[in-house]
């Protein structure tokens, strides 16, 4: 899949006409404050998920400006976050953040950078991206049953 194709789907996903139903954005603009701390049984938070979207999304963007030693620890992959008004509308600035940021590093990749290892890992730059927009997907679906409990 070229770059071009790459960059529609994770605009698609994150805040368009997403095939597989609403997208990202469509349903975390509905989260209300109460909704936040949501898990179910000992699973993350609602607001949790949302910044170990972003800390994948950091990844792929760290990665793709050329920094090796970059990685996700343990307390950035699924930090512990208040759930209120104000962590969400932190939590969610970052991840529009993110979004615009790894857009942007797409945009002056070189195609042929795709296939590339990534730094320090055994997939290609190409499998990252899809997985990240699987990744969001499969988040996705748990926010939407969170937000139903």
């Amino acid at each position: 899949m070229h770059r071009q194709e790459i960059i529609e789907l994770l605009r698609r996903t994150f805040d368009g006409a997403a095939w597989h139903g609403p997208s990202v954005m469509e349903i975390l603009r509905k989260v209300t404050s109460d909704q936040l701390g949501n898990q179910i049984g000992d699973s993350h938070t609602l607001i949790e998920l949302v910044e170990h979207m972003t800390a994948w999304r950091r990844f792929a963007i760290e990665k793709l400006r050329g920094n090796t030693t970059y990685d996700v620890d343990d307390a950035a992959n699924f930090p512990v976050v208040s759930p209120n008004e104000e962590s969400w509308l932190i939590t969610l600035q970052q991840f529009e953040d993110s979004q615009l940021q790894l857009l942007e590093q797409l945009e002056q990749l070189d195609e042929s950078r795709l296939e590339q290892i990534v730094e320090g890992r055994s997939y290609s730059y190409s499998v990252l991206l899809h997985g990240l927009i699987h990744h969001d997907v499969y988040h996705l679906g748990q926010i939407v049953l969170l937000r139903k409990q």
